[in-house]
């Protein structure tokens, strides 16, 4: 009987020490979006390293050297055009601890975050997600219900002769496109993120 009760005292702390190292361990997502190219999804555990990224060891070092490059990361500006800024949400736990941080920056390997996580261009090209598309009729207005389409997602109509696409919007509000010119009818396509998650979509002649 005592050997019993030993062995399972052994266990139990064994079970503990697994559970606590678990606890401790780093598991973080990277979801980066821009509504003119989409999503981009990135993943790393550390203790062990692991995950998607190109050298995974080399980024848990560089998180556990300065962990505010996720805890707290400093976005990079530049002048750049639509397909530069990307709005960067981080979940998960680092050493055990819930993370959830964000930023918006120009995606440049001179952002900390980037450079040292290596998560540069290519990295970021081989990361971009499958985009949920939905098209809608001409001379329509249509509403998708919350969840059809996320940030970064694209809408499409043609319209008069010309596809537009538009891209889900980050921000609450409309974003839109269109065509114009010499002798053509002016048509466009609206999409507005509302606060609800649903997002609408408006394709018409004329202006916005």
């Amino acid at each position: 009987m005592t050997r019993l009760l030993a062995a399972a005292l052994v266990a139990v702390s064994l079970a503990g020490c697994g559970s606590g190292a678990t606890n401790r361990s780093t598991d973080l997502t990277f979801l980066a979006v821009n509504p003119y190219v989409g999503r981009a999804a990135f993943h790393l555990t550390c203790s062990p390293s692991g995950g998607d990224l190109r050298n995974p060891a080399r980024a848990c070092a560089a998180v556990a050297a300065d962990p505010q490059l996720v805890t707290n990361p400093k976005p990079f500006g530049c002048i750049g055009g639509l397909f530069s800024w990307w709005d960067v949400t981080i979940t998960g736990r680092l050493h055990g601890r819930q993370v959830r941080t964000h930023t918006s920056t120009c995606w440049t390997p001179q952002m900390a975050m980037i450079g040292r996580l290596g998560m540069g261009w290519p990295s970021l090209h081989a990361h971009l997600l499958p985009r949920r598309r939905e098209a809608i009729f001409p001379s329509s207005t249509q509403t998708f219900p919350s969840g059809v389409l996320r940030p970064g997602d694209l809408v499409i109509c043609t319209i008069r002769g010309p596809r537009l696409e538009q891209g889900v919007p980050i921000a609450y509000g409309t974003s839109s496109t269109g065509f114009n010119g010499a002798n053509v009818t002016e048509v466009t396509l609206g999409v507005t993120r509302e606060r609800d998650g649903s997002v609408t979509a408006s394709c018409h002649v004329g202006k916005a």
